[in-house]
């Protein structure tokens, strides 16, 4: 008997056991949290539906790492090399998911955009911009040439696109012109990936390139962002490029090339600048780079750092002033901290001294938080943070915010999980943008060309589709941003007994974003939708240690 359960402790059941503990937990947890707006919920009846939901995202876990030992593909063997082949296929199977995506732009034409593309281009035509956050009463309006709550680059990129339109009459055909080049961008990236992981492979395996095409052909969710004029967008698609790079290193154990580490440096720069969070993408995964990964380390440090300069230097304390630009605010990087105080406030409202409540009241308006809290996002806490808030002002909230957190941690875990806990939870599905908002501005001339009853029934169908069963599967959030890095960290720890794990830390990064994202929209979780199948994708084919040069990690 002791041997049974020394072997059960030991062996493939255990191990299943610990990961679809984690699984189960985090989906439980976010699941209450989302629903109830408590992580365990609030009474008896809540309590048993937390068990419940427990034991089921338990079983399914459990369930999913053991079906993923008897998942077997059969290789192909060795497959030609040829760079002139390599590109052509590349170009056709680019070809290929242009035409797919093609009926998209017809349907939605002349383009998508949500609210805040429209911001960004009216930012750019009007050449003055009233910053959306910071209104507390007696507070005057700030204006500048650009704001850079948004990424000013894409500010420009978006707003030269419009322009052109605007001269030659019709404001339209630049948006229409700017989707065309972003969805032969796209083909091309994604083709790319796919062709050069399935080269650099050491299995051989058609049916699963097959699979990968398609499902960046037909699953809707990549032809509705990527006929969108919107930053997150761009930042994915030019992180796809970047996470490959680092997945080249970390999963195939590949050198890069002398121009994959120039196109590092580049993709490093571009990735903070088409997305505000993205310059701490690039710093951490380029100081686990330089750490663990000899050979790269002098790309790694020479891009983290120019990035590092350009974002946390040149352009704040220089670009910015000489233009005029504002730079966005503290409020966007703190606003989870506030969120989290306005949640205190509601649970302990006994506790709030008056001391506490003008320490506060210095930082964000008081009442604000107190009457006009609301669970699913920052935004009500944030649009009243004090610009003129000084160092010494932050650093008494600061201070206040930790101590009331040790002493009631349960309301920030309740604040933060309500909001981001449908990335994580199962259940929670992906959502898209279907039409151009209606503006008084430019995009009073710029909206859909078909009537409106075509692409509302084509977003139906798009909504049918996704509440299919099985199938829904495919359109949850918690698929690519919890199930498909776990599947892959089982991969690499229990089946094939590897300890390196550098190939998870750019999700990891992405995983915190979320967390700290101020309300669930899908957009914020794009990067993962696009590149967490690519992670599979690569686990899958790389069998063993690469036959080709190795990459030394340390």
């Amino acid at each position: 008997m002791d041997k049974v359960l020394t072997g059960y402790f030991t062996g493939m059941h255990f191990k299943r056991g610990k990961y679809s503990l984690v699984i189960a937990l985090v989906n439980s947890i976010c699941t209450s949290a989302a629903v109830s707006h408590a992580c365990f919920g609030w009474n008896r009846i809540e309590h048993v539906k937390w068990v419940v939901c427990f034991l089921f995202s338990f079983m399914a876990a459990y369930a999913f790492f053991a079906l993923s030992e008897h998942v077997h593909f059969n290789s192909a063997g060795s497959v030609s090399a040829d760079s002139v082949t390599g590109i052509r296929r590349i170009l056709i199977v680019a070809g290929m998911l242009f035409i797919c995506w093609l009926p998209y732009l017809f349907i939605y034409a002349p383009g998508l955009v949500n609210y805040d593309t429209v911001n960004q281009i009216n930012d750019f035509l009007n050449g003055v911009s009233a910053v959306p956050f910071g209104y507390v009463a007696g507070q005057e309006e700030v204006t500048v040439l650009f704001n850079a709550h948004h990424p000013v680059f894409l500010t420009l990129v978006f707003g030269a696109f419009i322009k052109l339109g605007i001269i030659i009459g019709k404001p339209a055909a630049g948006l229409t012109l700017y989707i065309v080049l972003q969805m032969i961008a796209a083909a091309l990236i994604f083709s790319y990936v796919i062709e050069k992981a399935f080269d650099r492979g050491n299995r051989k395996i058609p049916i699963l390139k097959k699979a990968m095409i398609c499902f960046f052909a037909f699953f809707p969710v990549i032809p509705y962002y990527v006929c969108n004029m919107l930053k997150n967008s761009v930042h994915a698609l030019l992180s796809v490029l970047y996470i490959f790079l680092f997945l080249n290193v970390a999963v195939n154990e590949r050198m890069l090339s002398g121009k994959e580490k120039t196109a590092w440096v580049v993709l490093s720069i571009l990735v903070a600048l088409t997305q505000n969070t993205g310059v701490y993408l690039v710093v951490i995964t380029g100081i686990f780079f330089a750490i663990t990964c000899k050979t790269v380390r002098r790309t790694a440090i020479c891009g983290t750092l120019i990035t590092a300069a350009l974002m946390f230097v040149i352009l704040p304390k220089i670009i910015y002033p000489a233009f005029n630009i504002f730079p966005g605010g503290k409020q966007e990087m703190i606003g989870m901290l506030f969120q989290q105080t306005a949640r205190y406030v509601r649970d302990y409202p006994e506790e709030i001294t008056k001391e506490d409540k003008e320490i506060i009241s210095k930082v964000v308006d008081f009442d604000t938080l107190q009457n006009d809290f609301a669970f699913e996002t920052t935004d009500n806490v944030k649009a009243v943070y004090n610009l003129h808030a000084t160092g010494k002002e932050l650093r008494d909230y600061y201070a206040l915010w930790l101590r009331q957190g040790f002493k009631h941690p349960g309301a920030y875990f309740r604040a933060t999980l309500t909001i981001c806990g449908m990335f994580f939870a199962a259940g929670y599905d992906i959502g898209i943008f279907d039409h151009i908002p209606t503006n008084e501005g430019i995009f009073s001339r710029i909206q859909q060309i078909n009537p409106e009853s075509l692409y509302t029934s084509i977003t139906e169908e798009y909504y049918w589709i996704r509440s299919c069963p099985l199938v829904s599967i495919f359109f949850q959030h918690a698929l690519y941003v919890v199930w498909i890095p776990a599947i892959c960290i089982y991969l690499q720890r229990v089946i094939r007994k590897k300890k390196n794990m550098l190939f998870i830390v750019p999700f990891v990064v992405n995983m915190l974003f979320l967390v700290m994202s101020p309300m669930v929209y899908s957009r914020y979780a794009l990067s993962m939708i696009f590149t967490s199948p690519i992670l599979l994708y690569m686990m899958i084919l790389q069998g063993g240690i690469d036959s080709g040069k190795e990459c030394e990690i340390v």
